[in-house]
């Protein structure tokens, strides 16, 4: 046997118990154990020598973070990391519901609101659900909107038809939809 047995011995099993580490749950016991393990190593190395325990000590300083990078790969790997471990999205995933080609597709198209814009809300044009804004004003629920651009995975719209050339509201006059309002007592607005 010679003087690089022990510490030898125990850097092979730190190493080990540094790998199994990730692959058996032990609430870091393992680990410690990895840590007490390699700590002798060092120990019974610079016993023996000095020059020993620097080489064992450079040694650990590049297999020790190693070791911890093939465990992590091997662990991805394993079905218990495949399950924390997120993957690439799928094609289907990736691609939005409305790509800004599509939604270009709609430029002056009409539709109605689903939602009062105010400025922002939801539009239907060609039957299908889009986020819309509003290009100026307040766009009540229902009425019949026109597509004018596309911006930022939305819709922008102007109001047409005849709400369009209905006068605002008198100033003491309550706002047209306070059915969107969801109050008891309208009055205390």
């Amino acid at each position: 046997m010679g003087d690089a047995f022990w510490p030898v011995v125990f850097l092979a099993m730190g190493l080990l118990l540094v790998s199994l580490e990730l692959f058996v749950p032990s609430g870091g016991f393992i680990g410690l154990s990895a840590a007490v393990c390699l700590g002798l190593g060092l120990w019974n190395a610079f016993q023996t020598s000095t020059s020993l325990g620097t080489t064992f000590l450079l040694i650990d300083f590049v297999a020790v973070p190693v070791t911890v990078v093939v465990a992590f790969r091997l662990w991805a790997r394993s079905s218990l990391g495949r399950r924390f471990v997120l993957g690439p999205p799928d094609d289907d995933e990736v691609a939005v519901s409305h790509s800004a080609g599509r939604i270009e597709e709609l430029i002056g198209l009409d539709g109605r609101a689903l939602t009062p814009l105010r400025p922002s809300g939801h539009v239907e044009v060609r039957g299908r659900r889009y986020d819309g804004m509003a290009e100026s004003g307040l766009i009540p629920r229902g009425a019949a909107v026109r597509v004018v651009q596309a911006r930022s995975g939305q819709v922008v719209v102007r109001l047409v038809g005849p709400s369009a050339t209905t006068p605002p509201p008198a100033a003491g006059d309550p706002p047209a939809d306070l059915d969107d309002l969801d109050v008891e007592n309208p009055q205390l607005i």
